[in-house]
């Protein structure tokens, strides 16, 4: 008889440059693949018609994004130690994802994806000449800041660029541009889009790293996930 989970594990992955073009299930597929290629006795679940280990992940990340802060839940059917489950899962390391930690939390914990609240970016772009930090001061002033999102479908949407901002600052020295965003479904705004409207122009965009995730905490204040 199955009595469900005996551990779940929460692991942090970097998503390295040569996988900043997957797409978020293109990811799953490959960290579910190594998951079942680790040795952990595993929870099953149906995905793709397929038997495949229990897990459930975090908010997905853009094409063309790389990350520091990619998560997955993985359920287990035996307690585990976190250090065991890493040193499981270390080897399997490669030029795509990089194990950056593993955590036992509780098997009935909120999910990854009601419990994130916002996410930093930092973005290494040329930008149209004379944008400084007056310029993200500027906007960071306005109210609000119309941003027209267009789906592949063709369908178009207007949104507020403005309020998802949480913080935002921009080392003119080395073209570093950092934004956190606030996520909210339905009104998530690609930093992308922030900084065209921020810089009055489109960047030409060289690197960009979702650096990290965060929660608000009692407080209101963000904590990192």
């Amino acid at each position: 008889m199955n009595e469900g989970p005996k551990s779940r594990i929460r692991l942090k992955f970097a998503r390295l440059e040569p996988a900043k073009e997957l797409s978020h299930l293109s990811q799953i597929k490959i960290l579910r693949g190594r998951a079942a290629a680790s040795g952990l006795k595993f929870c099953q679940a149906k995905a793709g018609g397929q038997l495949s280990p229990r897990m459930a992940f975090g908010p997905a990340v853009s094409v063309g994004h790389e990350s520091n802060c990619e998560y997955a839940d993985l359920y287990l059917e035996e307690f585990a130690r976190e250090e065991a489950v890493a040193e499981k899962l270390q080897p399997l390391d490669d030029g795509l994802f990089r194990l950056v930690s593993a955590r036992r939390i509780p098997v009935f914990f909120p999910s990854i994806e009601a419990a994130v609240n916002a996410a930093e970016y930092f973005m290494e772009a040329e930008f149209p000449a004379g944008f400084s930090q007056a310029a993200v001061d500027a906007f960071m002033a306005l109210k609000n800041a119309a941003y027209e999102k267009v789906k592949a479908s063709g369908e178009r949407k207007t949104l507020d660029a403005r309020t998802p901002l949480l913080a935002a600052s921009f080392d003119k020295e080395s073209s570093l541009l950092k934004l956190t965003l606030k996520l909210e479904p339905g009104k998530n705004v690609k930093p992308e889009a922030v900084a065209e409207l921020m810089a009055g122009g489109k960047p030409v965009f060289r690197r960009i790293v979702r650096k990290e995730l965060y929660w608000f905490n009692s407080s209101g204040k963000l904590e990192v996930f």
